[in-house]
């Protein structure tokens, strides 16, 4: 019987840690890993209900977006919505297109992936830029087949001193990426490099302590020189349809 009570003990005491663990993070934010990413579909589309939230601005990428959670009161003035969640790759941007993007028809999508979507590739750098770059040119096909009247914003890879194995990589991915968007009318291409990293000496103050994620000094900035340009273009470039991102119409 004893036996017996200190089994179901310990098997409560596993549940309900796993239950925290899981409420933790889905509360902390929407850092997801493995089997439990799903459960952004729920967390995204609870903070952004589909059917009030159409026709605006979705940053949709990984953990930079994701771990942003003051997103909207530094971007304030525009319509933006954020459907970031950590750890994804392009695959899962796919992947979720179906519940996290295509139902919301935006008239913009900011989008950021990087190093995420090489770090597990086999095989030398230029298999691992062959491999991405045929990926996210198959991606953006598909997205403009879904949003034909959607302005895709792509966002350079961040340059990152937590995996400065990957800065060079990274930097020939982006200028690929600059071409992609100067040969297709529907996407603009917004360079950030420079502000993490130099060519000689990565910014390392506007990181959080792993040197992967932005800290909100890092995410200020990242909006004031190069988001919200961006978005003032875009609004520009929209006034002959007759519509606007801004959150009040001017």
């Amino acid at each position: 019987m004893k036996k017996k009570n200190i089994l179901i003990a310990f098997t409560v005491a596993a549940v309900l840690v796993t239950a925290f663990t899981i409420t933790a993070l889905v509360v902390a934010g929407r850092h997801f890993v493995g089997p439990l990413k799903g459960l952004v579909v729920n967390r995204i589309t609870s903070d952004y209900p589909v059917d009030s939230n159409q026709g605006e601005v979705v940053f949709y990428g990984a953990s930079n977006f994701a771990l942003w959670t003051n997103m909207e009161a530094d971007l304030t003035g525009f319509k933006v919505q954020n459907h970031g969640f950590g750890g994804s790759t392009d695959k899962d941007l796919v992947s979720y297109a179906d519940k996290l993007l295509y139902p919301y028809n935006p008239t913009v999508v900011f989008f950021q992936t990087g190093s995420n979507d090489y770090v597990n590739l086999e095989g030398t750098d230029e298999e691992k830029l062959e491999q991405c770059m045929a990926y996210k040119k198959e991606m953006y096909d598909t997205f403009h087949e879904k949003l034909p009247d959607t302005v895709f914003v792509v966002m350079s890879g961040l340059l990152l001193p937590g995996r400065s194995e990957y800065a060079k990589l990274t930097m020939v991915i982006n200028r690929q990426l600059e071409s992609l968007c100067n040969e297709r009318e529907y996407m603009i291409f917004v360079d950030a490099s420079k502000m993490t990293y130099d060519s000689e000496v990565f910014n390392e103050a506007i990181f959080k302590d792993d040197g992967i994620h932005l800290n909100h000094e890092g995410q200020i900035l990242w909006a004031n020189d190069y988001i919200i340009p961006a978005l003032e273009k875009v609004d520009e470039l929209l006034v002959p349809t007759g519509r606007t991102i801004r959150a009040i119409a001017e």
